[in-house]
């Protein structure tokens, strides 16, 4: 049977989009090959056709689903700029409904805790992907203080990663939520007054 001249890109793709889902919902070290590949609706023997170990998959997941990331790259903020831009970003990563979407939103929140113990591609490939989420917030910052609009950039990231994942680490929705809510407002009061 002859395939497509596209399947075998197709079937990586969706190796990948079953990686994304497994590692955020049961991390690296319990994301075993045979799930993502169940994952998949593929048989686990095909695994080494598309990646030489599940590390060099990880990574190359990770780098995808940064990329990816509807939120900080979205299209439908495309048309804002400045801190409305910032704050639109800000008020659906820091939500409840991200909060719930462990397996399908960002996956820094679930993830980064992972990267210490993998091996250097994955922590490489991750530095190159801050490296554009950072790019694409500078532009909407402003220096302040004597802190650069890279810099900011990080600290923004640093909040809304930290925030997420300390509001998934409790049991009390109430509790998640102010944690949201009390994020959203330093980075709120960080950007000054609110334009008209």
């Amino acid at each position: 049977m002859r395939y497509p001249a596209d399947h075998k890109q197709k079937t990586r793709q969706r190796i990948l989009d079953a990686a994304a889902v497994v590692f955020r919902r049961e991390g690296l070290q319990a994301g075993s090959v045979d799930k993502v590949m169940g994952e998949a609706g593929l048989t686990a023997g095909g695994f080494y056709t598309h990646f030489t170990s599940k590390e060099a998959l990880f990574a190359e997941m990770l780098t995808e689903a940064l990329r990816q990331g509807r939120v900080i790259f979205g299209k439908e903020d495309e048309g804002l700029t400045g801190s409305e831009r910032i704050r639109a970003i800000v008020g659906k990563y820091l939500s409840p409904a991200h909060r719930r979407m462990i397996d399908r939103g960002c996956p820094m929140p679930p993830l980064l805790p992972e990267l210490p113990r993998a091996g250097e591609p994955a922590r490489r490939a991750f530095e190159e992907a801050l490296g554009a989420i950072v790019a694409a917030l500078e532009p909407h910052l402003e220096e302040d203080g004597g802190a650069t609009r890279s810099d900011r950039a990080l600290a923004l990231v640093a909040l809304l990663v930290g925030g997420m994942t300390l509001s998934r680490a409790v049991a009390d929705d109430a509790l998640a939520n102010r944690i949201l809510a009390a994020c959203r407002d330093q980075i709120d009061a960080s950007l000054g007054a609110k334009s008209d």
